[in-house]
């Protein structure tokens, strides 16, 4: 998930396409079109919050850091982490170097992993086959025509050795 700061534009997007089911890699990003930017009185803050609680806060130029210049895309990376179904909030906010304060929001459910088979079910957590993974020790595939689980011919059996 990207919070873009448009430098031509002055515009400011948060980017989801990059959201997964267990969460999320973020970037800071800015569209300086090939250009070193003036990053002086530059301020950015991206809020994530899950099931309204704050799960991530970054805000730029960290504590201690001033920002004078740069020609670099991307400002600041991190990581943010979820469960599929989950509410996500995203807040973003820039200051601009001549004062001007811009804003971007986006609300999403965090996805689901894809459904590995027609006949499974989602129980809140995970995929479930119809009948459980047998438990004695053999590797098993699920064969969705005959709706049960067959020995994986690739995995020599457990009692040869």
């Amino acid at each position: 998930m990207d919070m873009i700061f448009d430098v031509a534009t002055e515009q400011l997007v948060i980017d989801t396409a990059g959201v997964y089911p267990w969460g999320t890699d973020l970037r800071a990003v800015l569209n300086r079109y090939g250009h070193t930017i003036n990053l002086r009185g530059v301020q950015m803050r991206l809020t994530i919050a899950v099931e309204g609680e704050t799960a991530f806060d970054m805000s730029l130029p960290p504590p201690g850091v001033r920002y004078r210049k740069t020609d670099q895309d991307v400002l600041a990376t991190g990581r943010v982490r979820w469960h599929p179904d989950q509410h996500i909030e995203v807040s973003a906010w820039c200051r601009t170097n001549a004062g001007q304060e811009v804003t971007a929001q986006a609300s999403f459910t965090a996805p689901r992993p894809a459904q590995p088979f027609d006949s499974w079910t989602w129980d809140g957590q995970r995929w479930q086959a119809p009948t459980p993974y047998p438990d004695d020790g053999q590797a098993y595939l699920w064969d969705e025509a005959q709706q049960l689980w067959v020995l994986d011919p690739d995995t020599p059996d457990s009692q040869e050795a």
